[in-house]
């Protein structure tokens, strides 16, 4: 049986203004919306009247880590994996993909797991075997020796850690790194074009952490195998090194110069800047700072002071800015999404552009067309806000404006007490 739903007024993900539609759904897809008034329901279709509230797409967070909960203290992206079993790395990854799809994010993106656990949720996700959002996931993040990702750099010299690495220090060993990926099917790779790490001593902002060859090697091996490309990159040379690759994406990129970011507008390339991040730097001071991080307090205050301008350049000059929060960062909580949107906001995108930026903006940015957006051919995933997004896009934060996700065509959450909504089949 058909799924159709009505709803009073409906912002489709692609930016056009908020409508009355007719969504048509069979199975797990959309296959029609019909705007205006009128219907296109037959009389045995199961029709969804929603006469309040906002229908959206499904959110996307473009940038999550699955296996940090966000939480202060939590060493899940240091060595904390190290201390639990693969089996409970695995399940905390379930239950923050949980949190995201409460909140309406009906897909992730999952910037760097351990030991391949994004894959085996997405797989198990996929199968129907468990509920969860969407992942679209990179698998091992790849480094360089003493790198962002590099674990051991925190361990004196005779300790080794167990399982699988992804360590480039050359181009044929990304090369390599890419392919070990390519074994578990990622959809994506995610690489460290740049790190704070070695500079904050002497108040630098960033430092390339592979060479200019390497990275070439990195991305033409994951695009000659249909993989878009995005790094950890502030800016500096690392940033010039991997435009000069086409790299497809730039995650943080606080520091980006202007003539960067030109480049990027015209590339093509997408910017994730990740601004929940310096929000709560900002909010909670030190305390969001990662544990055991050093010299990071005045490279904090680097970041609060350049992120959001940065972001208004990016806007200002054609870049194409997506959604994404680094959640698994201290205080950056899986569940709590939203606040991105807010931070984007502040960074002088309007609500609609910050809206697209975690819908349609993010599905292409991505490259995965079938998320996004209410329209034809696309997985029916549809998020019902008791409010109006375009008017506060901090309504997307608070739980019980959620009132109804929905992901490939079926309700997981409802919290619809209250609300004007009628059901049955077609009259």
């Amino acid at each position: 049986m058909r799924l159709v739903i009505r709803a009073n007024r409906l912002v489709d993900g692609s930016g056009a203004e908020p409508t009355a539609a007719e969504v048509i759904i069979d199975g797990d897809r959309i296959i029609d919306v019909f705007r205006g008034q009128g219907t296109m329901a037959r009389d045995d279709d199961q029709v969804l009247s929603l006469l309040e509230g906002t229908l959206i797409p499904g959110l996307i967070d473009a940038h999550v880590h699955l296996v940090g909960s966000g939480e202060p203290g939590d060493a899940a992206f240091g060595v904390g994996d190290v201390m639990s079993s693969i089996p409970t790395v695995t399940l905390n990854c379930f239950r923050n993909a949980q949190r995201d799809l409460d909140a309406g994010f009906t897909t992730v993106r999952d910037a760097a797991a351990r030991y391949y656990a994004d894959i085996a949720l997405r797989n198990a996700i996929n199968s129907g075997a468990l509920r969860g959002p969407r992942i679209w996931a990179c698998g091992l993040g790849i480094t360089s020796t003493a790198g962002h990702m590099d674990r051991e750099k925190v361990l004196p010299p005779h300790v080794s850690l167990p399982g699988p690495s992804a360590v480039a220090d050359t181009p044929d060993e990304a090369r390599k790194a890419v392919r070990q990926n390519l074994r578990y099917d990622v959809d994506f790779i995610k690489f460290n074009a740049t790190l704070t790490e070695h500079v904050r001593r002497y108040g630098g902002y960033c430092a390339p952490e592979m060479t200019a060859e390497t990275m070439q090697a990195l991305i033409q091996e994951a695009h000659w195998h249909g993989r878009k490309v995005t790094a950890h990159c502030y800016g500096g040379d690392g940033a010039t090194w991997a435009l000069d690759a086409e790299i497809d994406g730039i995650e943080h990129g606080f520091y980006l110069s202007d003539s960067q970011l030109d480049r990027m507008a015209s590339q093509g390339t997408v910017l994730c800047p990740t601004l929940s991040v310096v929000g709560r730097f900002r909010e909670f001071g030190e305390r969001a700072l990662p544990v055991g991080a050093q010299n990071l307090e005045l490279w904090r205050q680097k970041a609060i002071a350049h992120a959001w301008k940065t972001v208004r350049r990016a806007r200002e000059l054609g870049v194409r800015i997506i959604c994404g929060t680094d959640a698994a960062m201290p205080y950056v909580r899986h569940g709590e999404n939203a606040y991105e949107l807010e931070m984007l906001v502040e960074a002088g995108l309007s609500t609609h552009e910050a809206l697209v930026a975690a819908t349609g903006g993010a599905a292409d940015g991505i490259g995965f067309p079938d998320v996004g957006r209410i329209e034809a051919g696309r997985y029916a995933d549809l998020v019902l806000v008791d409010a109006d997004p375009l008017a506060d896009i901090r309504v997307l934060q608070a739980p019980e404006c959620i009132a109804l996700v929905i992901k490939g065509g079926e309700i997981v959450v409802d919290r619809r007490a209250g609300m004007a909504s009628t059901a049955g089949t077609a009259a």
